[in-house]
């Protein structure tokens, strides 16, 4: 799968930045996730990209299922910092 990022350019898509970022949110907030809550919401994740059924995906549609698969999961105050922690950045 790719990713269309804001700026046009496109790159292979990677579960792991994902993950890796959430970490890096959730520590912040003093909310750490465990291991198995990282690798339940990156499954989840994963599932919602996989089940729209195309080969490309933009960053923007990315980060509209992780908030999603976020709150849905319960993990509703890191949506809400990963929300305003990827607003941050530009691409």
């Amino acid at each position: 799968m790719k990713v269309i990022k804001r700026d046009g350019r496109t790159q292979d898509f990677e579960i792991d930045k994902i993950k890796l970022t959430l970490e890096r949110v959730s520590d912040e907030i003093n909310m750490p996730f465990t291991h198995g809550d990282v690798e339940r919401v990156a499954h989840a994740i994963e599932r919602s990209i996989n089940n729209i059924g195309t080969d490309t995906i933009t960053s923007s549609k990315i980060h509209e299922i992780v908030i999603g698969e976020l709150n849905t999961l319960g993990f509703i105050e890191i949506a809400k910092a990963y929300d305003g922690y990827k607003k941050s950045f530009k691409g």
